[in-house]
């Protein structure tokens, strides 16, 4: 009887230890609001999550050296062309340093959403230090996915599909 209770006396200590405490992650997380950021993007300027209210974003993590990046963005690219008007923004921040000027204009040119150069403001970023890692924040400012890991057209339909139909926020409307 004494070594069960020194056993579960020990599992209780090395629970309550410091370093067995799962430290809050370094990005937002489903269901936080969406922390304010801005992004630098190729041929717009720039774009700040406060001018966004109301509408459905997505920040996309990618890089051009990364094949699940490569066919995410053209389901992305896809499912943005059907959703035009809708109050749907998707940005993809490449995370890479130096990419060149030029394949960045010409992508930006060929996608139907802005390509990004960096994001301003904490909370985002690749997750687990992957790409593509991709956050979406509803109508109302709240972070409803942030993952790493690429999406079909068919995933992200699935979850973008009930943020788009919601209806805006009255104080944004």
């Amino acid at each position: 009887m004494r070594r069960r209770e020194l056993m579960a006396g020990g599992l209780v200590a090395a629970l309550a230890a410091p370093s067995l405490v799962l430290a809050k992650p370094k990005h937002a997380v489903a269901g936080d609001v969406a922390p304010e950021f801005s992004i630098s993007t190729v041929n717009s300027g720039v774009h700040r999550l406060a001018d966004m209210r109301g509408d459905v974003v997505v920040i996309n993590y990618w890089a051009s050296w990364c094949a699940p990046c490569r066919a995410e963005m053209l389901a992305l690219d896809q499912f943005m062309r059907e959703k035009a008007g809708k109050g749907l923004r998707i940005y993809a921040v490449n995370i890479e340093s130096s990419p060149p000027e030029k394949a960045m204009r010409d992508l930006s040119g060929a996608l139907s959403f802005p390509v990004g150069r960096r994001l301003a403001g904490k909370g985002y970023g690749k997750i687990d230090n992957a790409v593509p890692t991709n956050f979406v924040i509803d109508r109302k400012g709240v972070v409803r996915h942030a993952k790493a890991g690429a999406f079909s057209y068919d995933s992200f339909a699935r979850l973008l599909n009930p943020l788009l139909a919601e209806a805006r926020p009255v104080e944004v409307a």
